[in-house]
C-alpha cells in the first residue's frame, strides 16, 4: 500500500515534534511544512530535508500534499481547517479544536458533509497505561466505573505573553483531563463545578487567569469526579488518573516514566518528567500513527469533531462555573 504523504501546519514546539513524529509512523512520509516565521520554517527545511511553505494555502495546493497536521496557535485554527476542509485533505489537529462552541460546529457539519477524516489531537487516549485502564474498564474487569480522580500538574507557570491566547488554565490545560473523563468512564458528563485561585504566580491576576484549579463533575447515568489542575509541580510533569470500579480499581500515571525508585538516606526517588512531550513521548507517536493507518486503511476517526465539540464545551463551562460559583449543566 503507498505511503501517505503529510504536510505539517505550524512549526512551534508541538508542531516540530509532529514532524518528527511523522517520519517514525509506519506508512507516512513528511513531504513538506510550512510556517510564517522565516526562522522556523528554515530548520523545518533543513532538518526534515522537505519542502517549506510560508504561506500554508500554497501548502494545500501541492498536489504531493494528502494529508494535514495543523499545528498552529488555537486562535487560527477555525480559518486553517476551514481551508483544509475545502482542500478535501484528512486532518489531524491539535488541541482545542477550536475555541467556541459555535466554531466547533460548523467544522463539525462540514466534516460530516463532505466525509472527511478528522482526528484532535488528545493524545492520552493513545497513552499505553490510559489505553489498558480503558480496555481493563470496558471488559468490565474493573465492574461499573463510579468514581474518577484526575490531576494534571505543570512544572512551572506559563510565559505572561502565553496566557492570552491560552483560553485559560481549564481550556489550556483541564481540556485534556475532561476528555480522558468522558472517554475512559464510558459515559458524557452531565454538570461540572469549578473552583480556582492564584497561589504562587501573581501576574496571573492581572491577566484573570488562575495557576490552581479543581472541577467536581457528574456522569449520566450515576457516577462522581473530580479534576484537579495546576501549574504549580516544581520542575515535574505529574499526571495521574485513578478510576474506581464497583469491584476493582485501575491507576494510570503513578509509575511516571521508567519504572523505578531510589531509596536511601531517609529519601525516595521516583523517575519523573519535566514535561509533557516526556512523558506522552509514545503516545504522541501513537496518535500520529492511529492516524496514518486510519486514513490509508478507510477506518473512522477514533478522536473525531464531537470528542473536539465537547472537550471545549466542558472546558468553557468548567470556566463559567469558576467565573460564576455554580454548577453548569451540560446541554445536549
Amino acid at each position: 500500500m503507498k505511503k501517505l504523504n503529510i504536510g505539517v501546519i505550524g512549526l512551534g514546539r508541538l508542531g516540530y515534534q509532529h514532524a518528527e513524529n511523522v517520519n517514525k509512523c509506519i506508512g507516512a512520509n513528511l513531504v513538506a511544512v510550512s510556517d510564517p516565521f522565516p526562522a522556523s520554517l528554515e530548520r523545518g527545511i533543513n532538518d526534515f530535508g522537505v519542502k517549506g511553505y510560508a504561506d500554508y494555502k500554497e501548502m494545500l495546493a501541492d498536489e504531493e500534499v494528502e494529508a494535514v497536521v495543523v499545528a498552529t496557535p488555537t486562535q487560527t485554527h477555525f480559518d486553517v481547517l476551514q481551508d483544509v476542509i475545502a482542500a478535501g485533505k484528512p486532518i489531524f489537529c491539535e488541541k482545542p479544536l477550536t475555541f467556541t462552541v459555535e466554531e466547533c460546529e460548523i467544522i463539525m457539519k462540514e466534516v460530516e458533509e463532505k466525509n472527511l477524516y478528522l482526528q484532535v489531537g488528545f493524545m492520552r487516549r493513545f497513552d499505553p497505561g490510559h489505553v489498558a485502564a480503558k480496555k481493563m474498564i470496558d471488559e468490565g474487569k474493573c465492574g461499573k466505573p463510579i468514581y474518577l480522580h484526575d490531576c494534571q500538574r505543570d512544572p512551572n507557570g506559563p510565559p505572561p505573553a502565553y496566557v492570552p491566547q491560552s483560553g485559560g488554565l481549564f481550556v489550556d490545560m483541564a481540556i485534556h483531563d475532561l476528555d480522558v473523563a468522558r472517554w475512559i468512564m464510558g459515559r458524557e458528563i452531565t454538570e461540572v463545578y469549578a473552583t480556582g485561585a492564584v497561589l504562587k504566580h501573581e501576574f496571573l491576576k492581572e491577566l484573570n487567569d488562575v495557576d490552581d484549579g479543581q472541577i467536581l463533575l457528574r456522569f449520566e447515568d450515576g457516577g462522581m469526579g473530580l479534576i484537579e489542575i495546576s501549574r504549580n509541580a516544581n520542575d515535574v510533569y505529574d499526571v495521574r488518573t485513578e478510576v474506581i470500579g464497583l469491584e476493582k480499581s485501575v491507576f494510570v500515571g503513578q509509575d511516571q516514566m521508567t519504572p523505578f525508585k531510589v531509596v536511601g538516606g531517609q529519601e525516595i526517588t521516583y523517575d519523573m518528567s519535566n514535561w509533557v512531550l516526556g512523558r506522552f513521548k509514545d503516545a504522541y507517536v501513537n496518535e500520529l500513527q492511529a492516524f496514518v493507518t486510519n486514513v490509508r486503511e478507510g477506518n473512522p476517526s477514533p478522536v473525531n469533531a464531537y470528542d473536539g465539540l465537547m472537550g471545549i464545551k466542558l472546558a468553557l463551562a468548567a470556566t463559567k462555573s469558576f467565573r460564576e460559583d455554580k454548577w453548569i449543566k451540560i446541554e445536549y
